[in-house]
């Protein structure tokens, strides 16, 4: 049996945020609205939960987007140094991308330079083969103003993962990626633009589950009614008390202690 631990929405900050001035201090006070622009807080939660996930024990750790609160590099330096000082292999760790990732630095170029350690897990399409299940990094992330938060999963990223399904079918494939792929309230401001196609290949294939973020919420949901959930998300971690959820691929993706 293979476990898979999920985290997600760590919006850290760097060390000066104080420091901001101008335009760049109303989109991370507008990003940050309701939530205390403290980075040693922040730090610290995201370390806690690592810690956690160590202690659950995995074969890989998927964390699923908005990994930092407007994508500055500096950010990406303190995620860096947060997941260097868990001690946990890169090679067990995914990584994907949110909309607020997107608000800064391109993706690759982070992980070009900061996340180069994670750059093979993490890259978008990047495919990790588990005993148990196929893990696929899928960014939803799309560039575009911070007053929206919407996503888009390329079309040449859900032919991959139909063909990892078909490649591997009795294997579970686990798709990683921030956005929900299901309609939510102001589908154009917050939610998964091309969230159809996504349902699509999950209806097409019964052994493909989702894990996202961006909702702050722990729920999973099935594609039929009365069938099993093959959509997880986890809570976020600059927020949630119990943020890591831990699943076993055996045939399928399941919940454990859900």
């Amino acid at each position: 049996m293979t476990r898979i631990a999920h985290l997600s929405d760590f919006h850290l900050l760097e060390p000066a945020i104080r420091a901001r001035r101008g335009q760049a201090w109303l989109r991370v006070n507008y990003l940050s609205l309701k939530r205390a622009l403290d980075y040693e807080q922040r730090r610290a939660r995201a370390s806690a939960a690592l810690v956690e996930a160590r202690r659950e024990g995995f074969d890989q750790l998927v964390i699923t987007g908005d990994l930092t609160e407007d994508g500055a590099l500096s950010q990406y330096e303190v995620l860096a140094e947060v997941l260097h000082g868990s001690g946990i292999d890169p090679a067990r760790v995914t990584l994907v991308p949110g909309n607020h990732d997107a608000y800064g630095l391109g993706w690759d170029e982070a992980l070009d330079g900061p996340l180069s350690p994670w750059a093979a897990t993490s890259r978008h399409g990047a495919v990790t083969l588990l005993d148990g299940c196929a893990v696929v990094a899928v960014s939803s992330a799309v560039p575009q103003s911070f007053v929206r938060s919407s996503g888009r999963v390329e079309m040449g990223a859900l032919d991959l993962v139909d063909r990892v399904a078909r490649d591997h079918r009795r294997r579970p494939v686990v798709v990683a990626q921030h956005h929900p792929p299901f309609a939510v309230m102001h589908q154009w401001v917050h939610g998964l633009l091309n969230h159809r196609e996504v349902t699509g290949l999950l209806h097409a294939h019964r052994t493909v589950a989702v894990l996202h973020g961006h909702t702050h919420q722990r729920r999973e949901r099935p594609i039929e009614p009365g069938g099993p959930a093959r959509i997880f998300s986890a809570g976020a971690v600059v927020t949630d008390a119990l943020p890591l959820r831990v699943y076993a691929a055996a045939g399928e993706l399941r919940a454990l202690g859900a």
